[in-house]
């Protein structure tokens, strides 16, 4: 074992040692639910012990780690996965789906002038201007990817390129990745428009959909790309939106092996959502495991969103809303609030 490694996993070790058993909750609401911190398997509801889950992860060439983005506690987890999986000496590569394909070369070089500088990271890459949560919530995961000396990897596609989409469609990919980009099947394809909708709160009209549908898909099947072509010795893990790691409608359906993927959906608890075989079957085809969670807040998302997806309504004025805004109210309109929303497709 060369010393670099044996440091590498020496670090790992030290910092899954120092994890507890039990977090310790950063959302406020339902840390007392009694599904909160379980960890289910899918379709059954099983409940299985973190050892086991990391086990069976760690047979995966591909695993897919769904989050819901303003949740702290599902960016600790992922940190959590990954010192486990670096404990039992795999090399993998860390892929982001908060890091656009243009940031490359910036990452590259930060990774060289200052490897373990997680924060250092951040202002390579201009996350303060980048539109996602704040750096705070997302640096626990990326300084375990920095601990466990993988490679932090893209997928994202630019902004500049999903905005040539709105006008050019798949044209305005390049081929290998428009080829990737195979088609859903008709169930699908109708799930996916209907959860679109329904991050948008019946705002968005149907042309904005289609869409919104051909860039979901161009995403999903970049973040794939990502994974084979970024992938370590072991593979590679994926941090996205819960929409994107889908069995049925994410970044599986464009992977070239999808049967060496595992999938993980963090999940916020809802109240009076406390029957684990119910949840885990309402998510059968979806996920391979659910990990439940406390849950940010319980606003309703189309009233905090209202200005902007109202601008929505009118092709021409959805035509004013940046690539940056319009994810942004769908992965707020998604927050599983009493009345049960759906997972973000972001």
């Amino acid at each position: 074992m060369s010393p670099r490694l044996a440091r590498a996993l020496l670090a790992s070790l030290l910092a899954l040692a120092c994890l507890p058993a039990a977090p310790g909750w950063r959302a406020p609401l339902g840390r007392d639910h009694p599904l909160t911190g379980a960890i289910l398997e899918v379709p059954g509801g099983e409940r299985l012990s973190f050892p086991v889950l990391v086990e069976r992860l760690a047979t995966a060439r591909w695993v897919l780690l769904g989050e819901k983005h303003d949740n702290p506690d599902h960016h600790r987890l992922q940190a959590r996965v990954i010192d486990a999986l670096a404990a039992r000496g795999q090399r993998r590569a860390a892929v982001f789906e908060m890091l656009d394909l243009d940031r490359a070369g910036a990452l590259r070089a930060q990774r060289a002038e200052r490897p373990p500088d997680v924060d250092a990271l951040a202002r390579a890459v201009d996350w303060e201007h980048s539109g996602w949560p704040e750096w705070s919530l997302y640096r626990p995961v990326f300084a375990a990817a920095l601990r466990a000396d993988w490679r932090i990897e893209p997928a994202n596609l630019p902004r500049a390129l999903l905005e040539r989409m709105r006008t050019e469609g798949p044209g305005a990919l390049d081929p290998e990745l428009a080829v990737r980009m195979r088609p859903l099947g008709g169930a699908a394809r109708m799930a996916l428009a209907a959860e679109i909708a329904l991050a948008h709160c019946g705002m968005a009209p149907p042309g904005a959909i289609d869409a919104m549908i051909a860039a979901q898909r161009a995403r999903d099947a970049s973040f794939a790309r990502a994974l084979e072509e970024g992938a370590g010795a072991d593979g590679a893990v994926l941090i996205a939106g819960a929409g994107h790691v889908r069995r049925d409608r994410g970044v599986p359906a464009y992977l070239e092996r999808p049967d060496r993927t595992l999938v993980v959906g963090f999940h916020e608890v809802a109240t009076g959502a406390d029957d684990a075989a119910a949840l885990a079957a309402a998510h059968a085809g979806a996920f391979d495991y659910l990990w439940l969670t406390p849950r940010v807040d319980d606003l309703d998302p189309c009233e905090r969103f209202r200005e902007q997806l109202e601008r929505m309504r009118a092709p021409r004025e959805a035509a004013s809303l940046s690539a940056r805004e319009r994810p942004a109210a769908a992965r707020a309109a998604t927050r599983p609030a009493p009345r049960g929303r759906a997972p973000s497709a972001r």
